[in-house]
């Protein structure tokens, strides 16, 4: 699974140049504001494990140092133009489940960019929210952490590019409470069950009925139709004999449409 791990013995982390900032209540939920940090990911990560951050507690960074996604890739839209963005999750499941914290995270990054822009969007397995034309416009990566038999947090991280949705910087906390309430929303899917946010998910992936190609972890590759997500967050990738193969996040390396 990518972004799980079990928590490590406290290590201060602390923003560039000073420490963290005073944590206030905004939109409702515990909130803390870097100018400057490492990431928000690594902010929010932080905050959960050395200080028990509550669920849906959230950290904003406007120039972050290491803006990095899913597997390293690097963020490269413009501090200005960028939202970005951690929510600590403190989802009720048990590890091998853990994936399910990554549907969280897009349906929060596109149901807020929906509801800001008024336009119509879709998610791209497991990391990326895409518009009509199949560009990115916001990326999403989740790091788990483990406890005994659970998942003790999860910290989803969202970056969204205002430019490429039509958005100008004023507009930048518009989107910033429209993303929160839509990841509440979809955390509040997950009480129901994972099936359900799985369900929720699927209806809005553009993957769905498409043919892929996947280059896998740590070698190999596979290819088959995107046929659903099933309860555990993995995609479910049917070959021409009907077999199904179910990738987990920490399985992909990348894909393309053939």
């Amino acid at each position: 699974m990518a972004g799980r791990s079990v928590d490590p013995p406290d290590q201060p982390v602390t923003a560039v140049p000073g420490g963290p900032p005073e944590t206030v209540e905004r939109f409702g939920r515990s909130f803390r504001h870097f100018e400057v940090a490492v990431s928000a990911g690594t902010m929010a990560g932080a905050w959960a494990r050395q200080e028990n951050a509550p669920a849906g507690a959230a950290v904003t960074v406007d120039r972050e140092v290491s803006p990095l996604g899913r597997l390293g890739q690097v963020w490269h839209g413009q501090p200005e133009s960028t939202l970005s963005l951690a929510v600590v999750l403190r989802p009720s499941l048990p590890p091998e489940e853990a994936d399910v914290s990554w549907l969280v995270a897009g349906l929060g990054a596109m149901g807020g960019a929906e509801a800001t822009t008024g336009g119509e969007l879709s998610v791209w397995w497991p990391d990326a929210v895409v518009d009509a034309g199949d560009d990115v416009v916001a990326t999403t990566k989740v790091e788990v952490q483990l406890g005994p038999g659970e998942v003790r947090a999860a910290v989803a991280s969202v970056r969204i590019d205002l430019a490429r949705l039509g958005l100008t910087a004023e507009r930048r906390d518009d989107l910033l409470e429209a993303v929160l309430g839509a990841v509440d929303e979809a955390s509040a899917t997950l009480v129901e069950g994972p099936e359900a946010l799985a369900a929720a998910y699927e209806r809005r992936c553009r993957l769905m009925g498409r043919r892929l190609k996947l280059r896998l972890l740590p070698k190999g590759e596979t290819r088959g139709v995107a046929r659903g997500i099933d309860r555990s967050g993995r995609l479910e990738l049917a070959s021409a004999s009907g077999m199904v193969e179910r990738i987990t996040v920490d399985m992909l390396r990348q894909f393309e449409v053939v």
